[in-house]
C-alpha cells in the first residue's frame, strides 16, 4: 500500500488478493477482501476506485531483464516482477542503460531472459502445462444450466443457446448482450468476471469486455459477438 495523488486529493492505494486470471472464486470477493482490511485498519469510508491487473510471473519467481533473445541487441525486455514493479523496476532501469552504453552490469547474468534451469523451471512448466490443458477440457465439458431469460440487470453468466456455449450479461437498460466464450487466443473457454463484469480465460490469462473487446492479452482478436 502507498499514498497517491489523484485529481488534486491525496488517496490510499491498496494491492493484494493474487488469484490467477478466470481462476477461483468470484473476483467481487477479493475486491471485499480488500475493502474489509482497508476499514478495519485505516477507517476508511470511500472506495473510489478498484481494479485488477495482470502481473507476470517467470519459471523462477525472478525477473527477465535484459535482451529479448541473443543477437538482437537493440530488443531489450523488462518483465515478471511478482508485484515488485516499484523497486524491480529500478533495478530494470540501471540495468538496461548498462546494457544500451555497453557497461558491465554484476546482475546481467542473474535477471538474463535467455537463462534456463532444469530444475526447478521444468517442474514449473510441466504443472502451468498440465493446468492448462485441465481448464481447456474443462470449460468444453462444463454443463451449463442457465438460460439468458433467467439473467437479471447487470448480472452474466455462461450459457447454451441452440447447444453453443456462450456468454450472455444483461446490462442495467436490459440490454442482452451475448458473445462466444471461446477465447481468440488459442480456444480455451473463458469465465464471467462479475466483480469487473469482463470474460476472462483461464488458460492465458486474456480478458475480454463484456461485449467481447479485448481488454488484456495475449488475445488480439475480440470474441464473436452473436
Amino acid at each position: 500500500m502507498r499514498e497517491v495523488a489523484y485529481g488534486g486529493e491525496k488517496l490510499l492505494l491498496i494491492g493484494g488478493e493474487s488469484h490467477k486470471t478466470g481462476q477461483g472464486e468470484c473476483t467481487i470477493a477479493h475486491y471485499e477482501t480488500l475493502r474489509r482490511f482497508a476499514e478495519d485498519t485505516f477507517g476508511v469510508e470511500e472506495i473510489r476506485y478498484r481494479w485488477s491487473t495482470h502481473d507476470l510471473v517467470t519459471l523462477d519467481n525472478m525477473p527477465y531483464i535484459g535482451l529479448a533473445r541473443e543477437g538482437t541487441p537493440n530488443l531489450l525486455v523488462a518483465t515478471g516482477y511478482r508485484k515488485w514493479g516499484m523497486t524491480t523496476s529500478a533495478v530494470a532501469g540501471r540495468l538496461l542503460t548498462d546494457l544500451l552504453i555497453g557497461r558491465d552490469n554484476p546482475y546481467a547474468e542473474l535477471f538474463g531472459p535467455s537463462r534456463f534451469q532444469p530444475d526447478p523451471d521444468m517442474g514449473t512448466l510441466a504443472k502451468e502445462t498440465a493446468d492448462v490443458a485441465y481448464r481447456f477440457v474443462k470449460g468444453k465439458l462444463e454443463w451449463l444450466k442457465k438460460d439468458p431469460e433467467e439473467l437479471g440487470l447487470d448480472e452474466g453468466a455462461a450459457v447454451r443457446i441452440h447447444g453453443r456455449r456462450c456468454g450472455a450479461y444483461r446490462d442495467h437498460e436490459g440490454k442482452l448482450h451475448v458473445v462466444d466464450t471461446t477465447c481468440t487466443h488459442m480456444g480455451c473457454e473463458t469465465e464471467w468476471n462479475a466483480g469487473d463484469r469482463t470474460w476472462d480465460c483461464p488458460c492465458h490469462g486474456s480478458r475480454f469486455t463484456f461485449d467481447g473487446e479485448v481488454m488484456h492479452g495475449p488475445a488480439k482478436k475480440p470474441l464473436e459477438r452473436l
